[in-house]
């Protein structure tokens, strides 16, 4: 469920419970004489006019009641007892039976509440309420208080052009520093939702700020490739939306890009082990699109390469990159570089995007970034696809080895919280017969025993026996390359094990196309970058006709240099506004609070040995 990232979300939800206690005065255009708001002040603490309110609920009148409860609930949301808030709420009965200001105050509460524990579907069932429409024949406070949580429940509910169509409409309503404000949660809103709910929300404009806001984020996301371009499309979107409110107050993340690109660096440091394979295939990534942003006539930063290769100190090196005036370093790859930069207790002296993760849970230094291709997002990314299909109940299979045990911890710890069963876990070795571990994977081994058993006592003869696998397993995460995925997957159906989905990682891909061999892979799904699965990209023709043939390893290596270099100009943005993606080559970018930058893959199927993408 999304998640409002802005500075001032906090700001905007505490103005909204706080107006509960406002709306005793403006929630009800009858002559009704207003109830007078629970006095709050002077109490030492909020536990103590929590408690006050309570208290004169128990002595006041059913409707009077009601009020304090209410505030109470205020109250409780404001310090996050949210528990607390539902008891007392569900402790007002006869609603309908109360005042119409108070029945207001319900649903305005109610909603809240909601919104506290993501059922948003429940907030927008309280906000449709008849005590609050229409809605523009509320008081103004109202107006806004109601707009604004229907539009992050529309929001919570991932119906994102609903959510900014209520933020259209409380424009009117606001001040020049409230518009602002607004705008940036549109803003937030819009590059939160998917790119296809976007494409297909032509049939659903009804006004011209909300076809301007569409426009806007559609010209943004289809420039992010490159900096410049971005900005030739944001001045000539801002010229022919002159009367647009986003025009004269741009978001804060729209705005920000101007000032990265005026004070960008002018020296980079590629501090890579250029002439081992991983770093030589980077640096081939990187080149490529920094030499295909040079032939269309952007402007580039010089780029000095510092090789580390064979080298066990690549610091000394980025030490060097420093001194010598870069203003900022891609590198170093080796783990324990980073590890030891990412335990830094000063800042970094120049902006550093690290070609691989430190220790998880560690807040990295000001302005270390670190990105790289972590197995972990392909384990969360394929056992979330399963769990979205309805399987609950696991079976592991990976290779032997240490670096293959922590992938299956991953999986079977991730698993676990999403709230799936383990079933099963097994391994295999260098082996061409995976009959015996998708025995034991499955029980056959077992069920084969027992029919031994079964034989020692009753002559062979009258013994008919057909294996059984066992029945309680949804789904098999396998970690495989393709060799022996092409092997393992004709292995299951022979075991009779051929209905149950298996869900793979990038490995069991190659990038190439030989729908003759992948046809044993049929039916498997994984996830792997844009880049290997689609030509969507520009660059990668470049890429594929400079460079040498290439595995499918090698690929995702070449795509993970083309980001880096898109990422250079973008990992503050990133930072400052966390809800900011980039499409990158090797997946779907975003930024974590830790200093690291993630990736989601696409996911796609083999069908008739062809990898094809799938839709979501």
């Amino acid at each position: 469920m999304p998640v409002l990232y802005i500075a001032h979300a906090k700001l905007r939800t505490y103005g909204l419970i706080c107006c509960l206690a406002t709306l005793f005065n403006c929630a009800s255009p009858t002559p009704e004489a207003p109830l007078a708001p629970v006095e709050t002040a002077g109490f030492g603490t909020q536990n103590d006019a929590i408690q006050n309110a309570l208290d004169l609920a128990r002595s006041s009148s059913p409707s009077e009641s009601a009020a304090y409860r209410l505030e109470a609930v205020t109250l409780m949301l404001e310090a996050g007892n949210v528990e607390d808030a539902q008891d007392t709420l569900e402790q007002i009965t006869n609603v309908s039976n109360l005042p119409p200001q108070t029945q207001v105050l319900y649903a305005v509460a109610v909603a809240n509440l909601a919104l506290a524990q993501e059922e948003p579907d429940v907030a927008l069932r309280a906000l449709r309420s008849s005590t609050l429409t229409p809605i523009n024949a509320q008081a103004p406070d109202l107006q806004i208080t109601l707009r604004e949580l229907r539009a992050e429940g529309y929001f919570q509910d991932e119906q994102y052009i609903a959510a900014v169509r209520e933020r259209i409409q409380l424009t009117p309503l606001l001040d020049s520093a409230a518009i602002n404000a607004n705008n940036n949660i549109i803003w937030e809103i819009l590059a939160s939702a998917p790119r296809a709910e976007l494409s297909n929300a032509d049939v659903n404009i009804d006004s011209y700020e909300l076809r301007g806001w569409l426009e806007l984020a559609r010209l943004v996301e289809s420039n992010q490739r490159d900096f410049q371009s971005q900005i030739s499309a944001i001045d000539q979107w801002r010229n022919t939306w002159t009367q647009h409110s986003a025009s004269a107050a741009l978001p804060a993340a729209i705005a920000r890009i101007y000032t990265i690109w005026e004070n960008r660096p002018q020296e980079i440091a590629l501090v890579l082990p250029v002439q081992e394979p991983v770093g030589k295939a980077i640096s081939e990534g990187f080149l490529s699109a920094y030499y295909e942003a040079l032939a269309n006539g952007r402007n580039v930063p010089r780029v000095r390469i510092y090789d580390t290769s064979f080298q066990s100190e690549p610091l000394v090196l980025y030490d060097q990159a420093v001194d010598d005036g870069a203003q900022l370093i891609i590198g170093p790859i080796l783990k324990d570089a980073v590890r030891r930069i990412q335990r830094s207790s000063r800042p970094m002296p120049v902006p550093t995007l690290a070609l691989n993760y430190g220790d998880s849970g560690l807040v990295a230094p000001l302005g270390l970034y670190q990105f790289g291709l972590a197995p972990e997002d392909e384990i969360m990314q394929a056992a979330d696809t399963a769990w979205a299909a309805g399987h609950r109940y696991a079976t592991v299979l990976t290779p032997n080895g240490g670096d293959y045990q922590r992938i299956q911890d991953s999986f079977v710890n991730y698993w676990q919280e999403l709230g799936g069963t383990i079933v099963s876990v097994d391994s295999y070795g260098d082996a061409r017969d995976y009959s015996p571990v998708i025995k034991r994977l499955f029980s056959i081994d077992a069920s084969e025993a027992r029919a031994a058993r079964i034989r020692n006592l009753i002559p062979r003869q009258n013994v008919e026996f057909v294996p059984r696998r066992r029945q309680d397993v949804d789904f098999i995460f396998l970690l495989a390359n393709p060799n022996e995925g092409r092997q393992i997957k004709p292995t299951l159906a022979f075991h009779f094990a051929d209905d149950v989905p298996v869900y793979a990682m990038p490995s069991i891909y190659d990038g190439g196309t030989n729908p003759t061999a992948n046809r044993d892979l049929n039916n498997v799904i994984f996830n792997d970058a844009p880049w290997i699965l689609d030509n969507d990209d520009p660059l990668k023709p470049s890429v594929t006709s400079t460079w040498s043939a290439a595995s499918g390893p090698i690929q995702r290596l070449r795509a993970m240099g083309v980001d880096a270099y898109r990422l250079y100009l973008r990992m503050e943005l990133m930072r400052e506004f966390p809800y900011t993606r980039l499409n990158g080559a090797t997946g779907e970018l975003h930024y974590e609070t830790d200093g690291s930058i993630h990736r989601r893959l696409r996911n796609a199927v083999f069908v008739n040995g062809v990898a094809n993408i799938l839709t979501e």
